[in-house]
């Protein structure tokens, strides 16, 4: 968990200390990231990191959260409200365009490619993680399954984006049929 002392930095350092992490975790698998880069970059000193932050994987999960933040930050998915496989295609297509085109690009495709079964879930939280929500129904969780495969394939293939678009549009529709049966 990210310590309150390194929320309350002054706005600067703390961009400086987050670009630090945006950089090694972007460019680094987590289990090759080095608490000592991270420092040298930002300029702070090694017993600071670990004032603000517990471990890398806590670094890591702080900045992981402020990519998935910035980039989610149009999504507003209405509790009980049912989406038409038009609306998951097209805030699939979103999410995929503002990814590809932000700075945390490269930290988005390590994760998926390398970090994502490194981090420790237990460190995620549970409204955080949609995998971990057990209360959902069965064609809710299939569409986030083939939502989270569907943007790996896209930002791994971006040359097969439209293919892999509507392939993931057929599917819904499927899954949409066979609820209405």
């Amino acid at each position: 968990m990210v310590s309150t002392t390194f929320e309350n930095l002054n706005k600067d350092k703390k961009q400086n200390i987050t670009k630090a992490l945006l950089n090694e975790f972007s460019h680094h698998p987590l289990s090759g990231s080095k608490v000592s880069r991270i420092v040298a970059e930002s300029g702070i000193a090694r017993g600071a990191f670990y004032k603000y932050f517990d471990d890398l994987n806590d670094a890591y999960m702080y900045v992981y959260g402020q990519a998935m933040t910035g980039i989610h930050s149009d999504f507003k998915r209405e509790p009980g409200i049912s989406y038409s496989p038009e609306k998951y295609r097209d805030e699939l297509k979103s999410f995929v365009d503002q990814a590809s085109n932000s700075e945390y690009f490269d930290l988005i495709k390590m994760h998926i490619t390398t970090n994502e079964a490194l981090i420790e879930h237990n460190k995620i939280s549970k409204d955080e993680d949609i995998m971990f929500k057990a209360h959902l129904d069965a064609k809710t969780w299939a569409i986030a399954v083939l939502t989270h495969e569907t943007i790996k394939l896209i930002l791994l293939h971006p040359e097969s984006k439209k293919e892999l678009l509507d392939r993931f549009y057929q599917a819904v529709c499927d899954l949409s049929i066979k609820e209405k049966e």
